[in-house]
């Protein structure tokens, strides 16, 4: 493959890239809030955002059920749903379907009886339906808490398309096995020591300037990765766990407003803190074993990967960046 055709390659690589999202720490849920009235009346309730659930259509009911005239409304950017359940009140068989686009939701239901439960719902084929057994019967016990976090957050690391980027760069940039575990480790005990200490409420910085920053960090891999492919030493070259350390603690308070955002119950926080990161970890080490898993089939199959692709790929990957840095600077002062 000859140098115009790599440049053309990556071009339309960066392109694509380029029209993919830049919020990065959202976790694509929603919190959706049920409350129960005398009378078999209802209220849904959500915050309006761009692109979240109010634009994805009305909420599915019951068999039964029905919609109040006037039941929509929005104050403080809530989006306010009041519907009947007509002569019965709701049971543990019904379910709401919500045709939203969606990751996911965290329902929380505040029954007449004065006792509230909370669950979280993955979304399937035709939105996210929520099963008011599971919510009658209480938030769930130990082990649904502990799948939900680890599913939250196995899914923000796998859409959060910078931090694996910083990855990506850890491991363009890291020669040796033993060199790049430590080097990961690092990344993985500054993250989870910011993350504890923000959602704690011991450590916060704006949401805006941790994004640029982890935006810069990905900037400063990719501008070492050129340096060491020239052959030059580089403190991230000779100490990359400290470089993957220091910039760990900031891509944890990244983690940490993501969390943050489901407003979290204070009995779950412990639990939601523990699996959460658990799932940050899993997803990690998804992407370190599909890239090795791709490196070895390369090996395997004897094909020759020319030395150019890797300074191709780190110049895509400080581009990206470079316009994630830009973006996210101008918003911060906007």
């Amino acid at each position: 493959m000859n140098a115009g055709r790599a440049c053309l390659i990556w071009i339309g690589l960066i392109l694509l890239c380029l029209m993919l999202p830049l919020q990065a720490h959202q976790l694509g849920v929603d919190n959706v809030n049920l409350q129960e009235f005398e009378g078999n009346q209802y209220r849904l309730s959500y915050m309006a955002s761009p692109g979240s659930a109010e634009a994805q259509g009305r909420p599915i009911l019951p068999p039964g059920s029905q919609w109040n005239e006037e039941s929509e409304g929005a104050g403080s950017g809530t989006i306010g749903l009041n519907f009947t359940s007509g002569d019965r009140p709701l049971s543990p068989e019904d379910k709401i379907l919500l045709p939203w686009k969606r990751n996911g939701v965290l329902f929380t239901v505040y029954w007449k009886n004065g006792t509230q439960a909370r669950q979280f719902f993955m979304a399937g084929g035709d939105g996210i339906l929520i099963d008011l057994g599971m919510l009658k019967a209480g938030s769930g016990n130990f082990a649904q808490t502990a799948k939900r976090y680890v599913f939250l957050g196995i899914g923000h690391i796998l859409r959060g398309f910078d931090h694996l980027l910083f990855v990506l760069g850890l491991l363009l940039l890291v020669k040796g096995t033993r060199r790049l575990v430590l080097t990961i480790t690092a990344f993985t005990l500054a993250h989870s020591v910011t993350l504890a200490m923000s959602v704690l409420g011991q450590m916060r910085l704006p949401t805006g300037l941790v994004d640029t920053i982890v935006a810069l960090s990905i900037v400063f891999l990719a501008v070492e990765n050129v340096y060491a492919w020239r052959g030059r030493e580089t403190i991230a070259a000779k100490k990359p766990w400290l470089v993957s350390f220091g910039f760990g603690l900031v891509h944890g308070l990244g983690f940490a407003g993501a969390l943050n955002s489901l407003g979290l119950p204070t009995a779950e926080i412990p639990s939601a803190l523990l699996f959460f990161n658990c799932g940050v970890e899993i997803g990690q080490l998804i992407f370190v074993a599909a890239w090795f898993s791709l490196a070895g089939a390369i090996r395997l199959m004897h094909v020759q990967i020319p030395r150019s692709a890797k300074l191709g790929t780190i110049y895509a990957l400080g581009i990206l960046s470079s316009c994630w840095f830009l973006d996210r600077t101008f918003e911060m002062f906007r």
